[in-house]
């Protein structure tokens, strides 16, 4: 593993929420369903985020309430790691509990933000016109698997 992989990981552990994380895997999620993405780009570490990336973090990954690590960069208005992410192949139609990332942006009140993702929306939208529904019917696919598994475990 990479010394500045292993870096941001063992900054990410010191968390609360990924004390018990096992980061053999970058891939490794808290206790909430979140990856070392999400906790880096609350922090608005562009380079960490990039290393991770560069590690082979999913990007679209779907943690605390459906929010991938986009809508966390939207909600926080921070452009630059908006472009980082949808260059590196994040979903913008993602859905949360219900909300894009664009609409998280909006709701958060970053305009600037909304510039910026509005466009390619539209592009994405002109050449699949169903993409929301696919967003859609993925986000109740996710929350079917978590309602199965709970099932599971009370039972």
């Amino acid at each position: 593993m990479d010394d500045r992989l292993e870096a941001i990981l063992a900054k990410v552990r010191d968390t609360a929420d990924f004390a018990e994380a096992d980061f053999s895997n970058v891939n490794a999620c808290s206790i909430d369903g979140d990856n070392a993405l999400h906790c880096v780009v609350r922090w608005k570490d562009r380079s960490a985020a990039k290393v991770l990336i560069d590690s082979g973090i999913n990007v679209n990954k779907a943690g605390d309430l459906g929010y991938t690590p986009l809508h966390v960069a939207c909600m926080q208005g921070d452009r630059e790691m908006v472009r980082l992410l949808i260059e590196n192949g994040a979903n913008l139609f993602a859905m949360s509990e219900g909300d894009t990332p664009f609409a998280s942006a909006r709701l958060a009140g970053h305009d600037h933000v909304c510039d910026l993702l509005g466009p390619l929306v539209k592009q994405v939208q002109s050449q699949d016109p169903h993409i929301w529904v696919r967003g859609r019917i993925a986000q109740l696919q996710r929350e079917i698997t978590e309602l199965e598994t709970r099932i599971k475990t009370e039972s």
